[in-house]
Parts: structure tokens; C-alpha cells; sequence
């Protein structure tokens, strides 16, 4: 359930100076393992420098297009050692280890609905939200959704001509705006970042936009997420169902103190911890104060899927059967997932002397 697979690049494709598109070609013997929703994510596993790495990254087709590929778009960072194989070293034809998509930041269409949908992206936040977008217009034919990018400047705009032809293609039921935070526009509403503050100000503009009744999908900084989807739900009173976010990388939340704290003050025990990882049972020892029991399992050289180990991917879900845990933090589950058990292993610590996991969930 949680193995890697051996896909061949079929495309590798520079979109702009610091970003590259790469296609995944999907065997038909694959098919079933790699369907995916709009939203999801792959995990790569790598040697880079003869260190084995993993990342996840963002799906940029939608299911309705119906492709034999998947699709992922990968940033250049600075001093990022798998970014910067994408982006330098990949080649076409070249074969990679992917897990199945996952990742649950999505919605349900329906070929009746009416509704309003908002993307609210910065850089390449884009990939998720273009998914959602392209499967809202093609599942709701009586639908509309609008997309907010921001980048640093028109030369940083990431998908641009696909989003240029999706404009044109639906007809009027996409409108996209650009923003841009280094470059002068005439008009000034188009300078600058996503803030609450610049979203009241476009929401002024397009005033056809229902802002209560509009599902949103945010994705890019963390502080752009928290403050835009604070905003949406404290201010405008969007409910909390209607508001979808994406985070690439753990916030840093100034209750992260309190968090520690927190962990701090649970018991110190002895735990006999028990993982079921593609139906086998794997059982250690752990101390509730010391490492997380992902990091234990790893220890162990047990077979646990994980990728970003900072409560941001859903990559190291597992359900708790018996016994409890203590969570840090989690920027993954929604609060639903949270209330029928589930936790994310790289934040979870044992607070009762017995504790069983399901990874195949």
C-alpha cells in the first residue's frame, strides 16, 4: 500500500528560469494504483549525492482530463538538493521511485451545482489550486472560478500559458487576475501579495464574487494561509468547510512555545507500541519523552512511509487503534480525520503504556 513505483519521465520541460514541469508516464498496469483526485500529491524518493531524499509535490492535471501522465511542477529552491536535481540534472526517459497520490485537499463537484470557486495562490502554491480549478470547470458546467496568483513578477508567473489557454477554453468561466510584488502596474491594485487587506480590496473589484457562499482554495506561504483563511473565516464568516488550504512547509506559529510546553507536561512512560504496515505487525519499545515514533520505526529500519516528518503531508497517517497519543502539531488533518483517530507519526509521542497503529488506512 505505501511502496514506491518505477515511472519514466516523459516530459521535462523548463516553465520559467527557477521551475520545471515534469510528466509522469502511468503504465496501464499502474492505472488503478495512480488514479488520483484534484489536489493530491506524489512522493519522490531519490539519491541525490549519494543520500537517499524524499519530497512530495503537487499534481497539476485534473482527473477529467483523462491523461496518461501525471503531472508535477517543481521550484528551484536555494540550496535545495532535490529541487535543484529537478531543475539541473533530470532528463527525459530518466526512471523514478513514486509513491500513489494522496493528500485530501479537495472538495466533491457535482454536474448540478451552481457555485462560485476562488484560487488564492502565490508561486508554486499554483499546482494544487490549477487541479481544483480545472475539475470544479470541467464537473460544474454552471460554475465559475476565479484565480488570484501573485508572484514576484510577470517573468515568475508559473503556468502561465496553460492558464492563459484555460481562460480562452472555458469561455469566460475562468477569470484570472495576476498580482505582482516587484513590478509596477497601472493599476495599483495588482501590486503586491495576497493580505486580507489586498483580498478586500479585489473583492470590492469583483464584486460579483458572493465571498459567503464561494469555496476557496489557498495555497503559498504559511503566513499567507493563516492570515487569508483567518480572514475568510473570522471576518467574512465563510464557513470553515468552505475554506481549503494547502501548506508546502510547516508554519511558523508563535505558539510553537506553548506547543513545546505542552509536550512537556505529558507523563513520562514506557510504551510497547505496535505499527501494522501492509498487514504485518512491528512492535518496540519507546520512551513517551524521546523521538517520535516515526522516527523510532526509522530507527528500526521498519518499512513506515513518510516524506516531510514535519506535520505538513499526510505521508505518515496511520489510525490509532489502542491506546493514545500526544500529536504536536498537525497542519495536515482536518479536524474530522483528527475526531475518528488519526494522527500523523512524525509528531506523535506515546502517552499510555500500550499503543497499536494502522498505517493502512
Amino acid at each position: 500500500m505505501n511502496s514506491f513505483y518505477k515511472l519514466k519521465t516523459v516530459k521535462v520541460q523548463k516553465d520559467t528560469n527557477d521551475a520545471v514541469n515534469v510528466a509522469l508516464e502511468i503504465p496501464c498496469e499502474l492505472k488503478d494504483k495512480f488514479r488520483f483526485k484534484q489536489g493530491q500529491y506524489l512522493n519522490f524518493k531519490l539519491m541525490v549525492n549519494g543520500n537517499e531524499e524524499r519530497r512530495s509535490y503537487s499534481i497539476c492535471n485534473a482527473p477529467s482530463e483523462k491523461s496518461n501522465t501525471l503531472e508535477v511542477l517543481v521550484k528551484l529552491l536555494e540550496g535545495g538538493r532535490v529541487s535543484g536535481y529537478f531543475n539541473e540534472h533530470l532528463h527525459m526517459d530518466e526512471v523514478l521511485e513514486v509513491m500513489p497520490p494522496m493528500g485530501g485537499f479537495n472538495t466533491s463537484y457535482h454536474p448540478t451545482n451552481t457555485k462560485t470557486y476562488v484560487g488564492l495562490a502565490a508561486g508554486s502554491g499554483i499546482s494544487p489550486i490549477l487541479s481544483n480549478l480545472k475539475e470544479s470547470l470541467y464537473q460544474e458546467p454552471n460554475s465559475n472560478a476565479y484565480l488570484f496568483y501573485s508572484n514576484r513578477s510577470m517573468n515568475h508567473v508559473m503556468k502561465k500559458a496553460e492558464i492563459d489557454q484555460l481562460v480562452e477554453q472555458f469561455n469566460g468561466r475562468l477569470k484570472v487576475v495576476y498580482l505582482v510584488s516587484r513590478e509596477k502596474h497601472a493599476d495599483p491594485i495588482f501590486e503586491g501579495r495576497i493580505s486580507p487587506e489586498k483580498l478586500n480590496h479585489l473583492f470590492e473589484r469583483y464584486s460579483d464574487i458572493d465571498v459567503k457562499e464561494a469555496t476557496y482554495f489557498i495555497c503559498g506561504p504559511s503566513d499567507m494561509i493563516k492570515g487569508i483563511s483567518d480572514y475568510l473565516k473570522k471576518e467574512k464568516k465563510v464557513p470553515a468547510i468552505q475554506v481549503l488550504f494547502e501548506y508546502f512547509s510547516a508554519p511558523d506559529e508563535e505558539d510553537s512555545a506553548e506547543m513545546s510546553d505542552e509536550f512537556k507536561a505529558i507523563a513520562n512512560i514506557e510504551s510497547m507500541v505496535t505499527v501494522i504496515i501492509d498487514d504485518d505487525e512491528y512492535s518496540f519499545h519507546l520512551n513517551s519523552k524521546k523521538e517520535s515514533i516515526l522516527d523510532k520505526a526509522l530507527k528500526d529500519n521498519l518499512p513506515v512511509p513518510f516524506a516531510c516528518k514535519g506535520g505538513v503531508c499526510c505521508t505518515c497517517k496511520a489510525e490509532v487503534l489502542e491506546g493514545e497519543v500526544f500529536m504536536e502539531k498537525n497542519f495536515a488533518l482536518t479536524e474530522d480525520e483528527v475526531a475518528r483517530g488519526f494522527v500523523l507519526t512524525c509528531q506523535c509521542h506515546p502517552t499510555t503504556n500500550v499503543v497499536m497503529l494502522n498505517y493502512d488506512v
